[in-house]
């Protein structure tokens, strides 16, 4: 039962992927002009018009698609590029429509790069879900190769974390599984996504600061004109987003559901444009366009038997559902054109692979896109595109805050916003400020826009505040350590500026149990730079372990109070210090004094982490911890991950000091922790295809060592291997994992933990 509920999760999240990158429910059939003469164009193509069953030389290797009567006039025959040509007709204005797929999307570049040599540009680009993103940065003025540039630079790693829970050292904070919140009504609520938007926000802001100053809210001003479209959750129909921020519409129309949160625009809840027009063909006609070019990059239909795997069979049906009432249609008598760049070795997930995609695009559609600009009689522009980059009159000494509710903590804000550029300035120098507000922890979102009133700039956010007081439980149970209780309450004070945070939780496992406070004056879970006081007092219980059973427990009560600051230093990394009192009772230990510590930690799921404790005084200690692994893309969606680990203490150490192995991603086979000693050391090699960092299965070879074992003497102090198969899924309650592991020959466990460890 255990390994079919993982097999279950890991379902429903492929599932999901798998129909946001075909979907296409209903559009807003009131906001839409009727098309004429038209042949339907749906997100996967399964007509005539798209397959490749019609052309020999286009089939090796795909399936037979079943033709379908098609009326007079509206049967188009393929190249076997997969381009569909209809009459070409210079009308103006003319579209380039973008379809989503997730990280297919970014073949759409490739076209991108085709229509720019042969200097044909359209009049209008319209894109949904990830043809949103690549679209929306095609018409703020980056040129194909730049676009293909910052995907290498773009953190997708973290971006698609889970959301952090707060810290890791000196006391761990996991995210709630339901939450009261208090400030502007009190109310219960379950976690709205799996990953936080903090990153993303950031990503998008900078991205388009420049086009958003330049266009001055109007998506007409923009090098290219653009339109976007968000869902609307309540009625399935799509949503234009032509005005506002460009940065807040793309998110919006890539906010794919469970991933991301919603976003309301007014009294509308919309998520991923591609749930109600993955191909917006619609919304570029409401838009204004008379033709179109139409580039779809949706997963081809699977060939289906009775042998066919249930969760091909499952997401296929899915697929199905998301399409019903899809009216997206190209048009014969405007001269639209489709093309359907099919990606056999693009899946939906690899966004590490984006520069890759991109030129998988290109090398497949370049040749049908630059005959078909030749063909089109469309003028050409001897214009190079480029991105705007303004120069704003002088900050206006005001900031303006715009929320459905009056913003309470506009002086802890500001403070955090910090120093801003005095007298003309380019928008890009409000980077850093931007970043600390946006990691402040104050809100949930804050979209940055710049309006220029005569000879000064108001700078203005809208936001969504964060609630002053949010209490509530979180749970993790696995098979090894049993069940485990967390109760954390955090504190923002209306009133400031400092502190702006604080924080307390208790949990309550197996083992025992440990209370936390942490004061601050903005959020550091992102990196931010900043002070903090935090204090800690726990009473937990180490197993010792002989031939993979339990025979003891030693008992640790340590209590212990820092002051510190946290800085960001290269690399993603962040590096936290603290000074402080700590008392330590363990066995024949009983210490107070002094303690120094500090430790330096990565972001996204590499680990890069060094973790240091020095003790001095009688009975003191040192201790240190470090770990690495780097994920290597191998192929789409494969990486190999290779990881050390070493970690020693010396002096007089309590029980809770020791360094030990044992467990997943430690060393399969046994439980956790269950090799303690005073050195440790240990490398991995471990093979894994993942689903954008929200799934993955893996293999991983292992092998360690500990010297001077307290636990698990049995086995020695030579040198032993594992070898570890597992899955995990990311789910808004935390990590679900499964691991069977085996140590040699002696020892087998199979491991499943649903929930963070804390």
């Amino acid at each position: 039962m255990q390994r079919a509920a993982v097999v279950a999760a890991l379902a429903a999240t492929l599932a999901l992927a798998g129909g946001i990158a075909h979907a296409a429910a209903a559009p807003d059939s009131s906001a839409a002009a009727a098309p004429d003469s038209s042949a339907a164009a749906p997100s996967a193509p399964d007509s005539s018009l798209a397959a490749p069953a019609v052309a020999p030389a286009d089939t090796a290797g795909a399936r037979a698609v079943p033709e379908r009567p098609d009326s007079a006039a509206t049967r188009l025959e393929p190249d076997t590029s997969g381009v569909v040509h209809a009459p070409a007709r210079p009308s103006r204005p003319w579209a380039l429509v973008l379809s989503g797929g997730i990280a297919r999307g970014f073949a759409h570049v490739g076209v991108m790069k085709a229509l720019e040599q042969e200097h044909v540009r359209p009049d209008l680009v319209v894109g949904a879900s990830m043809g949103g993103l690549v679209g929306a940065m095609y018409s703020a003025g980056y040129s194909p190769d730049s676009i293909r540039a910052i995907c290498k630079r773009v953190p997708w790693d973290i971006i698609f974390s889970g959301i952090p829970s707060v810290y890791t050292w000196r006391g761990l904070w996991p995210r709630p599984w339901l939450e009261f919140v208090q400030g502007g009504g009190g109310k219960l609520q379950i976690p709205a996504s799996i990953v936080d938007n903090v990153v993303i926000d950031e990503v998008l802001t900078e991205l388009f600061l420049n086009a958003d100053a330049a266009a001055q809210g109007n998506f007409d001003r923009l090098p290219i004109p653009f339109r976007t479209i968000g869902t609307d959750v309540r009625t399935g129909r799509w949503v234009m987003l032509d005005h506002g921020s460009l940065a807040r519409a793309v998110r919006i129309t890539c906010g794919m559901p469970l991933v991301f949160p919603p976003v309301a625009e007014g009294s509308v809840l919309l998520v991923d444009g591609g749930m109600s027009s993955n191909l917006p063909i619609t919304p570029a006609r409401a838009a204004g366009a008379k033709s179109v070019l139409a580039v779809d990059v949706a997963l081809p239909y699977p060939e289906l038997d009775e042998s066919s795997s249930g969760l091909v069979v499952f997401m296929q049906l899915w697929d199905i559902l998301n399409k019903r009432g899809q009216t997206d249609t190209i048009s014969v008598a405007a001269g639209d054109t489709l093309l359907w760049l099919k990606l056999p070795g693009s899946p939906a997930a690899d966004f590490a692979s984006s520069p890759h995609i991109i030129d998988e695009g290109y090398a497949e559609g370049g040749d049908a896109v630059r005959s078909w600009a030749r063909r089109s009689g469309l003028p050409k522009t001897d214009s190079t595109l480029a991105r705007p980059a303004p120069t704003m009159p002088p900050l206006d000494s005001r900031i303006v805050w715009r929320s459905t509710r009056p913003v309470k903590r506009v002086s802890t804000a500001v403070h955090s916003l910090g120093k801003l550029p005095a007298g003309p300035f380019h928008p890009t120098e409000l980077v850093p400020a931007l970043r600390r507000l946006g990691r402040s922890g104050l809100f949930e979102s804050a979209w940055p826009t710049l309006e220029v009133h005569g000879d000064s700039t108001t700078l203005s956010f809208e936001v969504r505040e964060r609630p002053t007081l949010s209490v509530g439980p979180a749970f993790a149970v696995g098979n090894d350590e049993g069940a485990r209780l967390y109760l954390g309450a955090t504190y923002r004070p209306e009133q400031g500026p400092l502190p702006a945070i604080v924080k307390l939780g208790g949990s309550w496992t197996s083992l025992g149990l440990a209370g936390q406070a942490s004061f601050e004056p903005y959020a550091l879970d992102y990196g931010s730079a900043g002070w903090f006081v935090r204090a800690r007092y726990h009473h937990l219980q180490q197993r010792i372990f002989d031939d993979g059973h339990e025979v003891s427990r030693i008992s640790t009560v340590r209590a212990e109070g820092f002051l510190g600051r946290q800085v960001a230093i290269p690399f993603q990394q962040t590096f936290q210090a603290g000074v402080g009192l700590a008392h330590a009772h363990s066995g024949d230990v009983d210490r107070t004094g002094p303690l120094f510590a500090f430790e330096t930690r990565a972001g996204g799921h590499d680990q890069r982490t060094l973790d240091v404790d020095w003790a001095t005084g009688h009975e003191g200690y040192t201790r240190f911890e470090a770990n690495l692994t780097r994920g290597i893309p191998i192929t789409h969606a494969v990486y190999l991950t290779p990881g050390l680990r070493a970690g020693g203490v010396d002096g007089s150490p309590p029980s809770d000091a020791l360094v030990g192995l044992g467990g997943p991603h430690s060393l399969s086979g046994l439980h956790a922790d269950e090799w303690l000693g005073t050195r440790m050391w240990a490398g991995s090699l471990e093979l894994s295809l993942e689903a954008a960092r929200q799934a993955r299965v893996y293999l991983a070879g292992q092998v360690g060592q500990v010297l001077h074992a307290v636990s698990g003497t049995d086995l020695g102090d030579r040198a032993r291997d594992g070898v570890g198969v597992g899955a995990e899924i990311e789910l808004p309650v935390g990590p679900l994992r499964a691991e069977w592991g085996t140590l040699g020959r002696e020892r087998n466990r199979f491991d499943i933990m649903l929930g963070h460890a804390f």
